[in-house]
């Protein structure tokens, strides 16, 4: 390479093309050397080697291999300004004097994706520009805690390990966009993708590579671009169906248990009726089989699970686990969990064997240690669907693994963290993700936990990480009341299972099992956006709002604000009670018991309950396919699909169910079918069309137990209770057709049911009328006082006991009394709102609009760019600099020391301030500070003492000091009290005055 070439410059002319036999060769005025493969319909390689080696690296993600008659078809001509490719619809457009790309597809008459500015290369890096569009939004980027929709951000391609909010768990050097297109970055190498938040009108895309290899890929849905995505870099697992069940990963090894006071917040009560906690002197070591003591070993806690009745599928008994595992300990462990009906798994760490019996594994390396145990699960059962669990990674992994991980958890902005961490991996390719129920380390709160354990029943992978926190994390270590709920939950998972395992088929194909409002509801623009992150539709049918807060009503009733439905022409329906909603709004100050998670069914949905049963939700046209399989490696060529067909016109329904197509071994061919329809009166009668010319009068049964003892019938059911589990917790039972159809050959035979006079959910939909009686709304105001960056507060003269509330084009109902305040909303941004009255179908006029703008995001005025040091060493993990990074999931931790811990931040220059806040580590209570001395530097090298010593409470508020007026070179905090031996801060941050 020439001097040009590794110094940093833009990308030069492009002076010469050749064609060579499977690429074409570009040639550029700085001496760069690229070629551009046809990989396959919609995926394209530029691949920019500033040496021009053009060999493969271990740096390389992959080593596609084109399709040679995919380059045939192509053809290129040179215009006096362009070289031009053209294959199917695209054309690969290569502006000669710039040296721009862009591809253009003639199937939609518009530009996919275009660069802004010629490729940045030094000899460490390389950077592209490409053009953003104001309504384009980005995706990917790997397992970005807390986030999944990128447009606006800068994201880090840089796995860092951090299970909370801003931490990378698993970076992937892939993104793609609404407007139709992708880019998979080809490389090993750091990075960051800022998708507009210095500059909106660009994305700049940079890696620590000068090797430009990357992949474009265009397709015309999100499913379609991860589809290719995977053509490159393999399709998701398809993962046994036991590991999509309930699963427990614990360490039997190294815990060691003492006797401990009833009242200690640690202690733990177990079969000899005594009190214990995990310390580091305990006299009872934990074992696998219980050598020892059999109360203290992973046989005993699934001895626990059978007694209590908690379904368990799994158990992982050494998980990161320091110590080596006896493999015959393990083999009698996994003997006895067998005869359970549990899986046995094991943890291996720096390449340990897995020993036999193991029928999945949890891995500590996975760039080291995933092929090998892989290859080890299927040589120990060749038949068996291999699975490993990682924790995080540093490559694509969805082929090979899935990702489990525990956060700190225990609180509730870790709830709000991961739905938005679930959504990005997803569309990352990682549709297989799982994060422990209550996290592994948080404090013990039971509100918490419950709502945590309820709304990870609707993930990918479901279970708790006992053993690594002082306290119990299993479904069972609350009191009864609370155990009663998870169980429930635990049971419910256990219902869902066959909808969960055919969407990880789903998953295979481009589609993930958690999916944001903006996949089933494209024509929505509300969702691509973060406006709601803090809800997911599972599959097609099922959508999830979790509560990811703690407020609740005067009857403990959690209160949730911001549900929204999306689709004005769509019911959804209380998976829970049965009430119904109409799509196209925001529902506010919902009210929800702790045993009730707002879940909602997507009107015309039918789920699937296994073995042909079937829950109906009839409402206008919908279809589902059944699908299963023999579970086995070979699932391709051994699966079976039904598909089920319901149509609702006027007071008809009409329920068509296909044969089956498709076979496995062990498919039983001549099967019942039963059918659980919802409706909201006695029908007039069931018409049962069997293939094409047996039609049969369905006769009515009057209680279940005579249909049961029937071939084949109906019975109205006015008090139909389902989901199972939930009846003893509250009286959601509610009207239904319980229809038992006799056993036939399912490949055979079509089956198509008609009920007359069926009606159901129909009057949802019903658009309100405006009634001129009713007032126009009055004193409608914004509290201008009460305006920040992410909230505002409106008032209004209360005359009807709801209204309903226009936010840009947004509905809000469910709204009582004469105040209302909007949250979660954009920093610096314009809003319109009016108001109107509600009286049951009844509306008033509306008022005039009002227009509003949000405060600026107050991290704007966060200092950049400033260093810090310490007179003190940091713990290992959380280093000084870990205060000055934004990140709320990362913080800084002295080591343990009496003398008074200075803190010394120097800035870029002499900088004009406003005020510090001190952000305490929420998660413990040691390391707070108590007393601060404050100094001020003007030169950078002396400092002179701010004011008094400053004085706080010892709790997890903020610690502001106010320095108004202050300009300094440097700031010197010295903690002279603290909480504990040692201080920590999840963050310190220096403000600029808001004027600036």
């Amino acid at each position: 390479m020439n001097d040009l070439q590794t110094s940093k410059h833009q990308l030069g002319s492009l002076v010469g093309v050749n064609k060579k036999d499977n690429y074409f060769e570009l040639h550029y005025a700085t001496g760069e050397v690229a070629r551009v493969y046809l990989i396959s319909d919609g995926i394209f390689r530029y691949w920019l080697y500033p040496s021009q080696a053009f060999a493969e690296t271990s740096d390389m993600l992959i080593t596609p291999q084109p399709d040679p008659a995919y380059f045939q078809k192509a053809h290129a001509h040179a215009t006096s300004d362009m070289f031009i490719i053209t294959v199917g619809s695209y054309k690969l457009i290569f502006q000669q004097k710039t040296a721009l790309f862009s591809i253009f597809d003639e199937a939609v008459h518009r530009t996919r994706v275009s660069q802004v500015a010629p490729l940045l290369i030094s000899g460490k890096h390389t950077t592209e520009i490409i053009k953003q569009s104001p309504n384009e939004y980005y995706y990917g980027g790997g397992v970005q805690n807390g986030h999944f929709s990128h447009k606006g951000e800068k994201v880090l391609i840089k796995t860092d390990g951090i299970t909370g909010q801003d931490g990378v768990l698993a970076a992937v050097p892939f993104f793609w966009t609404n407007s139709g297109f992708g880019e998979f970055r080809n490389t090993l190498a750091p990075g960051s993708y800022d998708f507009g938040s210095q500059n909106e009108q660009v994305a700049i895309l940079k890696h620590r590579n000068p090797v430009f290899d990357n992949f474009y890929i265009i397709g015309s849905s999100p499913q379609e671009i991860l589809q290719r995505y995977y053509s490159l870099t393999g399709p998701a697992l398809m993962p046994p169906r036991f590991a999509l069940s309930f699963g427990h990963l614990g360490n039997f090894l190294d815990p060691a248990w003492k006797k401990a006071k009833a009242k200690s917040h640690t202690a733990i009560r177990f079969e000899d009726n005594s009190y214990y906690s995990k310390e580091a002197d305990g006299k009872h070591q934990a074992s696998l089989n219980g050598e020892q003591d059999y109360q203290f070993s992973a046989r005993a806690m699934l001895d626990r699970y059978k007694r209590f009745d908690f379904p368990l599928s799994w158990m992982i008994p050494n998980y990161e686990s320091k110590k080596n595992t006896d493999p015959h300990a393990f083999a009698s462990f996994a003997e006895y969990a067998k005869k359970l009906g549990i899986h046995p798994g094991f943890w291996s760490e720096n390449g340990q064997d897995l020993p036999d019996h193991a029928e999945l594994a949890a891995i500590d390396d996975p760039s080291s240690d995933l092929p090998a145990v892989n290859a080890a699960l299927s040589k120990k059962n060749p038949k068996a669907k291999p699975i490993s669990l990682v924790r995080d990674g540093l490559r694509p992994f969805q082929q090979s693994s899935a990702l489990a991980f525990g956060d700190v958890g225990g609180d509730w902005s870790s709830i709000k963290t991961q739905i938005a961490t679930f959504l990005g991996a997803g569309l990352s390719g990682i549709p297989f993700i799982g994060a422990s129920s209550g996290g592994k380390l948080g404090q013990e709160n039971a509100q918490v936990a419950v709502r945590d354990l309820e709304w990870k029943t609707f993930t990918p992978l479901f279970f708790v990480t006992d053993d690594q926190s002082p306290l119990s994390k299993t479904p069972f270590a609350f009191n009864n009341k609370i155990s009663r709920v998870m169980k429930a939950y635990l049971q419910l998972r256990n219902e869902f299972l066959p909808y969960i395992y055919a969407l990880s088929r789903q998953a295979q194909d481009g589609l993930p099992l958690v999916r944001p409002l903006m996949m089933e509801f494209p024509h929505e623009q509300i969702g691509y956006g973060r406006d709601f992150a803090d809800e997911f539709m599972l599959g097609d049918q099922i959508l999830v709002a979790p509560i990811t807060n703690g407020k609740s009503d005067s009857q403990g009733n959690s209160v949730r604000d911001r549900i929204y439905l999306p689709d004005k022409q769509t019911v959804w329906i209380d998976l829970f009670t049965g009430d119904r909603f109409m799509g196209g709004r925001v529902y506010n100050r919902l009210k929800y018991p702790l045993w009730h998670l707002p879940v909602f069914v997507r009107g015309g949905s039918i789920l699937d309950l296994g073995q042909r049963h079937f829950v109906l939700y009839p409402y206008g046209d919908s279809s589902y396919t059944s699908y299963d399989d023999n579970d086995q490696v070979d699932y391709e060529h051994n699966f079976a699909k039904t598909v089920i067909r319901s149509r609702v016109d006027d007071s008809r329904l009409r329920v068509i169910i296909e044969p089956t197509e498709g076979y496995y071994p062990n498919l039983t061919i001549k099967q019942e079918t039963f059918l659980y329809i919802y409706c909201d009166q006695h029908p007039e009668d069931l018409v049962l069309r069997v293939g094409k010319d047996d039609v049969i009068q369905l006769e009515e049964y009057g209680s279940p137990e005579t249909l049961d003892h029937a071939k084949e019938g109906f019975y109205y059911d006015p008090h139909f209770s389902w989901p199972k589990g939930f009846s003893d917790l509250n009286d959601q039972s509610r009207p239904a057709l319980v229809i038992k159809l006799q056993e036939r050959d399912i490949k055979q035979v079509k089956l198509e049911l008609v009920v007359n006079n069926f009606r159901f959910a129909g009057e949802q939909l019903v658009h309100q009328i405006t009634d001129a009686a009713l007032k126009l709304p009055s004193k409608v105001e914004v509290d201008r006082s009460k305006i920040s960056a992410h909230s505002l507060t409106v008032k209004w003269a209360q005359k009807t006991p709801k209204v309903q509330l226009e936010l840009n084009g947004l509905l809000y109902t469910g709204i009582s009394g004469n105040i209302f305040t909007f949250t979660d909303l954009a920093a610096d941004q314009v809003y319109q709102l009016r108001l109107r009255y509600e009286s049951g179908y009844k509306v008033s006029e509306w008022s005039d609009w009002i227009k509003v703008k949000t405060k600026k995001d107050p991290k704007d005025f966060i200092i950049q760019n400033l260093k810090v040091t310490s007179n003190v060493d940091s713990e290992p993990g959380h280093p000084a600099k870990y205060l000055l990074d934004q990140r709320l999931a990362t913080s800084w931790q002295s080591a343990k020391t009496d003398e008074p811990i200075q803190l010394t931040f120097t800035f870029k220059e002499k900088t004009e301030l406003n005020k510090v806040i001190y952000v305490p580590d929420a998660l413990q209570a040691e390391g707070r500070p108590l007393k601060i001395k404050v100094e001020i530097s003007t030169d950078g090298d002396s400092f002179v003492p701010y004011g008094e010593d400053f004085s706080f409470n010892s709790d997890a508020k903020n610690k502001v000091i106010g320095l108004r007026g202050v300009s300094a070179w440097a700031i010197r905090l010295t903690i002279l009290d603290k909480t504990g031996d040692f201080a920590a801060a999840s963050s310190i941050d220096f403000y600029r005055p808001l004027d600036k």
